[in-house]
């Protein structure tokens, strides 16, 4: 009885961690020129080289406690940036950024990873020379 008691707890402890990492949904994920009263501005996935700072900006539903998530910036395959950003609600909204060199044109993109490191949603944009 005792072991029967021990596997069941085992299992739902094991079953309660996985469940949050499935919960986790990107309801909004764009990028941005400026955040303005917590929404994205300036919504495009082109810019010209002398843009200065993009925003990747994250919406999160379904969790049902803290977590983090992780944006992971890469220009073309090289990683330039690892943001971890918390998550405290069932509809979070979140963002990061990067100054973006003029010489960086090219293509770009952001990968969302959750707390196990589970890809989330990935992005891609493009830098054009002025």
């Amino acid at each position: 009885m005792k072991t029967q008691i021990f596997v069941l707890l085992f299992l739902l402890i094991s079953l309660a961690g996985t469940t949050q990492a499935q919960e986790i949904n990107i309801e909004q994920f764009d990028f941005a020129t400026a955040i303005e009263d917590r929404k994205p501005t300036g919504i495009d996935t082109v810019f010209t080289a002398d843009v200065g700072t993009i925003y990747c900006f994250t919406q999160v539903e379904g969790t049902s406690d803290t977590t983090q998530i992780t944006h992971e910036w890469y220009h073309e395959d090289e990683e330039k940036a690892q943001v971890n950003l918390t998550i405290a609600a069932n509809n979070w909204r979140t963002w990061s950024s990067k100054k973006i060199l003029k010489s960086w044109t090219g293509s770009w993109r952001v990968m969302v990873t959750g707390p196990n490191g589970n890809v989330l949603a990935t992005k891609n944009f493009v830098i054009t020379e002025n």
